[in-house]
């Protein structure tokens, strides 16, 4: 008989830094503002699809970047949107910044799925 071996690859964790908790407020903070849409406390633009998918994009970056368990930085994400208190204009003001970030990066993450042009011949 052969000796089993388990081969574990080891991830370097590192800390979330400044921006990650920055991004996970903003997805708490574009949360908060679809819970009250499905609600019909809140108007605007509905951010409840494109949040999500929004949402997912920055999970995936923070775990890449960080090392984290997905488990983790999705509670993180919960817990930060649990824990998002009105903040009057100030909250305003971090969510049209959180709008405009979703819409840059959904918008670079459409790009990149887009097929590359048709070449064109040299005359």
């Amino acid at each position: 008989m052969f000796p089993i071996v388990f081969i574990f690859a080891t991830v370097a964790l590192s800390p979330l830094t400044e921006a990650h908790q920055r991004d996970i407020g903003c997805v708490a903070e574009i949360a908060v503002l679809a819970d009250a849409q499905k609600r019909g406390v809140e108007g605007g633009a509905d951010v409840q699809l494109s949040g999500r998918r929004w949402a997912g994009i920055v999970g995936d970056r923070i775990v890449f970047e960080s090392g984290q368990p997905r488990e983790l930085v999705a509670f993180a994400m919960q817990e930060a949107a649990k824990a998002s208190v009105t903040g009057g204009g100030q909250r305003i003001d971090r969510r049209e910044s959180c709008l405009g970030q979703m819409q840059r990066e959904l918008a670079d993450a459409d790009a990149v799925g887009q097929p590359l042009p048709k070449p064109v011949k040299a005359r």
